[in-house]
């Protein structure tokens, strides 16, 4: 059985130490599900902090919303990387560390006299991950911007739509979370690979390359039949099964559904009270029915339309054996049962807010803990801590650090 939310046991990561240069979403996201993991996270921060700390919606004076999800259970080390002497002090820090993540546009890191490949070269274990919009390899590599470049350049965004629909946004940061989530996979491999060859390695991971790989078979079924085919849009109405899409009812409210077989359809056809639609040569294959996709679909929205709500909708499906669910908002599920019983919704101890459920890894593992280690840190919270305690700097070296500005600590 997996283990519960709340039960004390070591994370798969437990003892790996993280350097963290990221910022904004995506890497600290990888970063966060490592953290989660059970690593220890040291999160290196500019004086002014990660400028995710500074957006709306504020919940402290150096903490919002934002960073408060993609930086819960990491330490932070605040100085000025323009510093020699800071920049010596993270090499020091990289030193003893096993994996490096940065999310810098490719070069930052050479400019800031940190190169990967020296960080590397003074300690061959190292793991480090730089996370991109297009990778510091290839003929868009000095394309800098955020994810939604990636999410228009892969095709997935004009993937999302009906027919003449404007390409959307996709709800949320969808390159950068899927990024974060690759880049976590990519590591886990690296240190794999480690354990067995007691050597490190770089991981260069663009956000649009892992889009890529995240569209269905679009690519391969234009690539496969030299073009003749394409997948079509999909934003309420799916291209090749069909009818799968979502309906209005009554009530104004959405429902999700899928008929999957020519004997489903049939099924339909008699609860939408057109049992000679089954038969119809138009309507009876599954290729018939992609044919004519556009008037399925307008026939089954409109008799969606005359049942009274979504729930009833969903009933009526499920009476015929039809996959279907209303479709929620989230803050219907900001406190979901099912989602606390699995560890995916975890609760954190915010200082002045109390107890809050914050989404976490959602990779639970028999044995081992995996959630929250605890809430974000404040800009340099554990400035002292890392340099001082545990990286052997002289109280009195760290006070002249701290008076020439190389280094900050929160202010208590």
């Amino acid at each position: 059985m997996a283990s519960q939310p709340g039960v004390e046991e070591p994370g798969a990561y437990s003892g790996l130490r993280v350097i963290d240069f990221t910022h904004v979403v995506a890497g600290p996201m990888c970063t966060r599900l490592l953290a989660d993991h059970g690593a220890d996270v040291v999160k290196l921060e500019r004086p002014q902090g990660d400028m995710m700390r500074h957006l709306p919606v504020r919940i402290g004076p150096d903490l919002n919303t934002h960073f408060a999800q993609y930086n819960c259970g990491k330490r932070s080390v605040a100085l000025d990387l323009r510093s020699p002497e800071a920049r010596e002090l993270v090499f020091e820090l990289c030193d003893g560390a096993d994996v490096v993540v940065e999310n810098f546009k490719p070069g930052t890191m050479e400019r800031l006299g940190l190169g990967v490949g020296e960080l590397r070269e003074r300690n061959p274990r190292l793991v480090a991950c730089s996370i991109s919009t297009f990778g510091a390899v290839g003929p868009y590599a000095d394309i800098s911007g955020f994810g939604f470049l990636a999410e228009a350049y892969s095709g997935l965004m004009y993937l999302n739509g009906d027919g003449d629909d404007p390409p959307s946004f996709f709800g949320t940061a969808l390159a950068d979370m899927t990024a974060a989530v690759h880049a976590f996979g990519a590591i886990g491999a690296a240190l794999y690979r480690r354990s067995v060859s007691g050597v490190g390695t770089y991981i260069d991971l663009s956000s649009f390359d892992a889009l890529v790989t995240m569209i269905d078979h679009a690519i391969p079924m234009y690539n496969l039949t030299k073009g003749e085919s394409r997948f079509g849009r999909y934003g309420t109405r799916h291209p090749i099964v069909v009818p799968n899409g979502v309906a209005r009812a009554g009530d104004g409210r959405y429902v999700v559904y899928g008929v999957t077989t020519d004997a489903l359809f049939a099924s339909l056809c008699e609860l939408m009270g057109r049992p000679e639609l089954a038969s119809d040569p138009r309507y009876a294959t599954a290729v018939a029915r992609v044919e004519n996709r556009e008037e399925v679909y307008d026939i089954v929205d409109e008799w969606a339309a005359t049942v009274a709500t979504a729930d009833e909708l969903v009933e009526m499906l499920g009476a015929v054996a039809i996959v279907s669910a209303r479709v929620r908002e989230y803050t219907e599920i900001v406190a979901d049962e099912h989602l606390v019983s699995r560890g995916t919704l975890a609760p954190v101890d915010f200082s002045g807010i109390g107890e809050v459920l914050m989404p976490a890894a959602p990779h639970p593992m028999e044995g081992l803990r995996v959630a929250p280690q605890g809430e974000a840190p404040r800009l340099g919270e554990h400035t002292r801590e890392v340099l001082v305690g545990e990286l052997g700097v002289s109280e009195g070296r760290f006070e002249e650090l701290l008076g020439d500005g190389a280094v900050v600590q929160a202010v208590s």
